[in-house]
């Protein structure tokens, strides 16, 4: 849609149109990055092997949100997989800081919260704090997987989006001097 409407008010060419709609296609997604973070070693071990065998190739743990928080700065990934209760920065204040984050870093960051408290309150905090979904434990590894690699599409999608916009902005910009 956003394509189409610049086409039609000849913004940009056809040719960067195509060029910023085609960069990180979904044949890549094997490749996206994602970032576990569990205090439970085991957990996040698991979540790890889980991922890997269905074809991710990037994914990391930390065991804090403090090493999250230095690791996303680092090398923003496409989804966090988030432990809701940790110690010291437990999932609610990471997830705050990650948005504030976000606009530093100029990336959008899926998060998949993952916890075993299934009380409706825990879900719906970390739902309207910010998270994209919520899964509880023990889960299915298919599911698990699956949410990952939603999460990880919309990413880049919603990446690719921003960076879209913003060549039609420079560009309305360049327009209107």
């Amino acid at each position: 849609m956003i394509a189409d409407l610049a086409r039609r008010l000849d913004l940009v060419s056809d040719a960067d149109i195509d060029r910023h709609l085609s960069e990180d296609d979904d044949d890549g997604l094997d490749d996206a990055r994602i970032l576990i973070v569990d205090d439970d070693a085991t957990a996040a071990c698991l979540m790890q092997r889980l991922l890997e065998r269905d074809g991710f190739r990037r994914v990391a743990s930390v065991g804090d949100g403090r090493q999250a928080l230095a690791a996303m700065l680092e090398h923003p990934p496409e989804v966090v997989v988030l432990d809701v209760h940790m110690p010291h920065v437990d999932g609610f204040a990471m997830l705050r800081e990650m948005l504030s984050g976000e606009e530093r870093i100029n990336a959008v960051t899926g998060v998949l919260a993952v916890s075993g408290d299934h009380s409706p309150a825990s879900c719906r905090a970390m739902l309207c704090g910010g998270a994209d979904d919520y899964l509880t434990r023990p889960f299915d590894g298919t599911e698990f997987a699956l949410r990952v690699r939603r999460l990880a599409h919309v990413t880049r999608e919603l990446r690719r989006t921003l960076r879209y916009v913003g060549v039609l902005e420079s560009r309305i910009r360049d327009l209107t001097r």
